[in-house]
This record gives C-alpha cells, sequence and structure tokens, in this order.
C-alpha cells in the first residue's frame, strides 16, 4: 500500500510538474538601441492621451537609456514595468520611442502574446552620439551590456530573445562613422548576441535614420548612413528596413528639425512590428506597408509581399505609409478594406490607368474604424456586404465633378454611425442597393447628376439609384 501511495503521489507531483512547465510563460525579449529618435520625443509631447489609451499594452519595457552624448547609464535602478513614457532623470521630459507602438501591434495581432506569453523590450538609447558610442568598450556599448545583462538576469521566466531594434545615424558625421556605419551595425549585432544565450538573436531591425531639417551628411563617395545602412539591410536575409521620412517631426519646442513626434514615434513602432512579424514568419492579413511608392496592386505595396486578394482584406493600420494619394495600376481585388488609425488618417485611391483600373470589394465589405476612405476609381461590388462607418468617420466614392462607375448584383448594410459621412457620386445607373440600418447619417447620393431616392422601411432607409 505504501508502495502505490507514493507511486500516486509521484504521479501527481508530475502531473503538476507537466501542467506547471505547459502553462509557462515566456518573455519574448527585444533589445532597442539607438539615439534620440530611439529614446524619443524628448523635447515635445510624446503622444497625445488618446494616442496612449488607444495603443496601450501589457508588453514590458527595462528602461536602460543613457546620458546625452556621454552613453553612461543614468537610470540607477531599473527595473521590469508595464511599456509606458519613461522620465529620464537628468532629461527632465518625458520621452518615447518606438517601444510603445511596438508593444501594441506585436498584441493586436497576438504575435507572442498568446497563453501568458508577453513581449519585452530592453531599451538603452542614448540623447545623442554618434554610432562611435557603440563600438566595443565605448561607454554607449558598455552601458547597453550592462543593461541587457541586468534586465536578462531580472527576468523570472523563461525569455527568448529574438531581434535588435536599431535607430541611430543622425549624428553620424565623418567620414569613417559614414562609410563604416552597415559594418559596425553588424559587428554591434554579433556583440549583443554574446551578451544573451547563444544562437538566440537572429534578427534586427534597423530604421532610417532621420534627417536635419532636410539635410545629411554625405561620405567622399557621396553616400549617406541612411543609404548605406538600407543596402546593407536589404543584402541580410536575417536584417529588416523601416522607412521613417514620411513622417512627421516635432513643430514645438525642438528648432533642429530632428525628432519624430509622438503618432511617428507610435507608427515607427508599429512599423518595426511588421518587419519583425516579416523576418520570423509570423501569421498577418495583408496590410499596407511603409513603401510611398508602391501601386496597390503589385506585392511591393504590402508588408512581406502578402498582397490582398479576393479572400483577403485589405487593411491600412498605423503602420501604412503616409500617402495622400494611392494609386492603383490595373484591378486591386479584396475580400474587403479595414481603415483602422493609418498615419495619415485618410486613405484615397485613385486610378493611374483610367481605361483598366478599378477595385473590386467582396464579402467582407468596408469597415472604417479609425480614418477616413475616399475610392475616386470605378468600384466592383461582387457580394452582399456590410459598410461599418465609426462616429466621425467619411466613406467617399467619387465626386460630384468626376463621378464613377459602381457595377455588381448586390445589397449592402449600411451600418453608420451618428456623426459619420456617406458620399457616392455615381456616373449611371447600378443594381447595387443601400440599406441604412442605423439612424441616417450624412448621406450624399448623386447617379448622373441627380440625388438618389431615399424610403424609409421600418426601422431602416433604403436608398435606390435607379
Amino acid at each position: 500500500m505504501g508502495k502505490m501511495r507514493t507511486c500516486t503521489c509521484a504521479g501527481s507531483v508530475m502531473a503538476l510538474l507537466m501542467a506547471f512547465f505547459a502553462q509557462a510563460q515566456t518573455n519574448h525579449v527585444y533589445i532597442l538601441t539607438g539615439q534620440s529618435n530611439s529614446l524619443g520625443a524628448v523635447k515635445g509631447t510624446p503622444a497625445t492621451p488618446e494616442q496612449l489609451e488607444r495603443y496601450k499594452s501589457n508588453g514590458l519595457l527595462w528602461n536602460g537609456n543613457m546620458v546625452r552624448d556621454t552613453g553612461e547609464r543614468f537610470e540607477k535602478s531599473p527595473s521590469w514595468s508595464t511599456v509606458a513614457p519613461q522620465l529620464p532623470r537628468l532629461a527632465g521630459s518625458l520621452c518615447m520611442g518606438p517601444e510603445y507602438g511596438f508593444c501594441s501591434m506585436m498584441q493586436r495581432h497576438k504575435w507572442h502574446t498568446t497563453n501568458g506569453d508577453k513581449v519585452a523590450v530592453i531599451k538603452a538609447s542614448l540623447d545623442g552620439g554618434s554610432n562611435s558610442c557603440w563600438l566595443p568598450n565605448a561607454p554607449g556599448f558598455r552601458s547597453l551590456s550592462g543593461t541587457v545583462r541586468a534586465a536578462m538576469s531580472a527576468l523570472r521566466e523563461h525569455a527568448q530573445v529574438h531581434a535588435l531594434l536599431y535607430l541611430q545615424g543622425e549624428s553620424n558625421h565623418t567620414e569613417e562613422e559614414i562609410t563604416e556605419a552597415p559594418s559596425r551595425f553588424l559587428d554591434l549585432l554579433t556583440r549583443v548576441g554574446k551578451e544573451t544565450k547563444k544562437g538566440t538573436l537572429k534578427f534586427a531591425v534597423v530604421g532610417e535614420c532621420a534627417t536635419w531639417a532636410g539635410k545629411e551628411k554625405q561620405n567622399a563617395a557621396g553616400d549617406t548612413t541612411a543609404k548605406l545602412l538600407g543596402d546593407m539591410a536589404r543584402k541580410k536575409k536575417n536584417v529588416g528596413w523601416v522607412r521613417t521620412r514620411d513622417l512627421t517631426k516635432i513643430t514645438a519646442g525642438d528648432t533642429l528639425g530632428v525628432h519624430y513626434d509622438g503618432k511617428s514615434q507610435l507608427t515607427i513602432g508599429a512599423r518595426y512590428a511588421y518587419e519583425v512579424a516579416t523576418l520570423e514568419k509570423l501569421p498577418f492579413s495583408p496590410t499596407r506597408n511603409d513603401d510611398p511608392h508602391a501601386a496597390l496592386d503589385s506585392p511591393a505595396a504590402w508588408w512581406g509581399g502578402k498582397r490582398p486578394s479576393a479572400q483577403l482584406t485589405a487593411t491600412w493600420d498605423a503602420s501604412a505609409a503616409n500617402v495622400p494619394r494611392e494609386k492603383v495600376d490595373k484591378v486591386l481585388s479584396v475580400a474587403g478594406i479595414m481603415v483602422d488609425d493609418p498615419f495619415s488618417e485618410k486613405i484615397l485611391l485613385y486610378a493611374e490607368n483610367t481605361g483598366k483600373a478599378r477595385v473590386s470589394i467582396g464579402a467582407k465589405g468596408i469597415k472604417l474604424e479609425q480614418g477616413d476612405l475616399s475610392l475616386q476609381l470605378p468600384v466592383e461590388i461582387t457580394a452582399d456586404q456590410s459598410w461599418r462607418l465609426t462616429k466621425g468617420r467619411s466613406l467617399i466614392i467619387g465626386s460630384a465633378a468626376t463621378p464613377v462607375s459602381l457595377a455588381g448584383d448586390a445589397l449592402i448594410n449600411v451600418q453608420a454611425e451618428q456623426g459619420s459621412a456617406l458620399q457616392l457620386h455615381l456616373a449611371g445607373p447600378t443594381r447595387v442597393q443601400w440599406i441604412l440600418s442605423s439612424p441616417q447619417p450624412d448621406v450624399q447620393i448623386t447617379v448622373a447628376g441627380k440625388p438618389a431616392k431615399f424610403s424609409k422601411q421600418g426601422e431602416s432607409f433604403v436608398i435606390t439609384t435607379d
């Protein structure tokens, strides 16, 4: 009997241990370093309270930021805490770099954030200084190294280090600093890898450094730090690259013309997250990337080349390029369109080739969560669907001066909150019909220059254009 009890107890203990390890939390670690735009908007408000609330996450942050130009640590007693703007002891104002938007986007997509896992950012950024500060034995690298070791040892749960996030280059002025920027970065990546468990730091993402009021230093060959780092990243399978120069900078309290504002920092962080997901082959649906020049019906316009299709929704979110006009060369076929707080706030699609270009929308319809949508090209509706407009959002198709064709035989259920607006300017009659299933929003519909007809049926309005 005693032996049986021993076996039973041992089996229970084993079961408990197996359950514990099955539920054990993993912290997925990313190391962020660079100069002032990595540190964040130190000379202005990091972001509005509404933006901070919208992008709040339970990501973890270890703040090991450094003294301006010297690279010495000034956070004397850092610890792991929920990611938030930081108040550096020697800087005097809040700073928020890419870490806030990065953690938010990782959590939104459930990248490394399921079953209790969390994304953890070790931040060791420097307010100033060239890439010489990250050379071996330089104060900046010593601080970074010490920060990484301290942060890793303080993690109680299992940890896996994934990538180095790097945003530096504005202060590279000498011939050597510019020319050697790629080799110095790759050497830094190797050295940082040695501070973590062997073989776990496999990836890096490099951000495009800002200009000083539109100007930047060149070496004798006419190359810049941004060009050389970008060329290097595109050649390396384990190094990603994100643009930043389409974003806005601080306009008050900073005369340098180099520091990105809070909304830009959120976007940079979101772009880092998508580039990490691309490198790590994490799942995500087609989302507009940071390339401002690519036509929407080409793979180059979407993160990881994942172009939308009749089965896949096209999404514009915080990572989207700041482009006022998005061109379609031929056909953009989508299951639906989602606009969720893109940087430019308004997405306008137009036809590059007016004879062939159009957008084809499937059963997922249109959802304007945060941001407006304007379709200034022929539209094809391929299935019954819903259009959802949140308060304050506008959906415009065509214009009074340039109406567009609308093809298809379908029913569209318009769920428009009070304060939203719907404008349809159609070139001619269509078989598509609309039902307004909520209180009638600000609606303007014309067909061949004449207003559409509205009729109330129960709690809904029916719109006809014949």
